[in-house]
């Protein structure tokens, strides 16, 4: 069985961030960004998150379709890897240092590398919304990015590890996944060995949220022992972030519903059906 999980409202994010793609946490502070057509910026939220009260630029980065963020210890890395149409054969990875970052006033600028890299297994197509090459989710395991692409076409995912310590990187995939959708963000938590990937389902008039959580041991993940869960309310929700057992959760502006940050408390009992896999 599969739980619903229910969104609480946090805060509804401000109209500068209304196309939020991508979620980070450092010292208690929430940092986001936007996707394509918007300023390449790293935003931190206030305190109860309703207002931005930092807007720091990385040095040389631009802002092609940013879609995740994910860290780690020393850095904070940005995935410009948004491709819609399929035509983007070499995506971006930027990363920042944290003590950059914490230094730097509302404004500011900070150094930033650059690493080129592709899918060297993906065949090209070319077409909006109709092919398997998108993407817009990655955390961090175990030193190395994580990247899950967004499947178009047959709503499954693709996992590559890309190691942020190397040059320009071209990936092979670990595996693909029948996720039943199409995936928005991912987060590890070290913690507890739990890895989740976010979604929703594309339907003619309507649109269902989602999540898997899926245990990782030992840098692998079973699929067979992965569980879904719908979430409520719908929306395009496209940043998921661990949280003390709990999850994080940034929704982009839609018809389906305002920008905001909003919390799912894991220990919801609501049940139904899974999916057919």
């Amino acid at each position: 069985m599969s739980r619903i999980l229910e969104v609480e409202r946090i805060a509804l994010l401000p109209e500068e961030v209304m196309e939020t793609s991508g979620l980070a946490e450092r010292h208690g502070r929430l940092w986001t960004i936007n996707d394509s057509g918007n300023r390449p910026l790293l935003y931190r939220l206030s305190e109860d998150g309703r207002e931005i009260d930092r807007r720091i630029r990385p040095l040389g980065a631009i802002n092609v379709d940013w879609e995740a963020l994910a860290q780690d210890e020393t850095h904070l890395h940005i995935l410009d890897c948004g491709n819609n149409r399929g035509n983007r054969d070499w995506l971006q990875l930027y990363s920042v240092r944290w003590q950059d970052l914490d230094a730097a006033p509302d404004g500011a600028s900070v150094p930033a590398t650059r690493i080129n890299f592709r899918f060297a297994d993906a065949e090209r197509v070319v077409r909006l919304h109709d092919h398997d090459n998108d993407c817009e989710a990655a955390t961090v395991v175990d030193g190395k990015i994580w990247i899950f692409t967004k499947n178009w076409a047959d709503t499954h995912t693709r996992h590559y590890i890309l190691d942020p310590k190397k040059p320009d990187q071209e990936l092979v995939s670990q595996g693909r996944y029948p996720v039943h959708g199409l995936i928005t963000a991912a987060d590890y938590d070290a913690e507890t060995g739990m890895l989740v990937l976010l979604g929703y389902t594309v339907r003619r008039f309507s649109s269902r949220a989602f999540v898997w959580t899926v245990p990782v041991n030992e840098g692998a993940f079973d699929w067979e022992v992965a569980q879904y869960h719908v979430v409520e309310p719908p929306g395009q929700w496209e940043a998921v972030l661990w949280q003390q057992g709990d999850l994080l959760l940034t929704r982009e502006r839609s018809i389906l519903g305002d920008t905001q940050l909003g919390i799912i408390r894991m220990d919801q009992p609501r049940v139904e059906p899974l999916p057919e896999r």
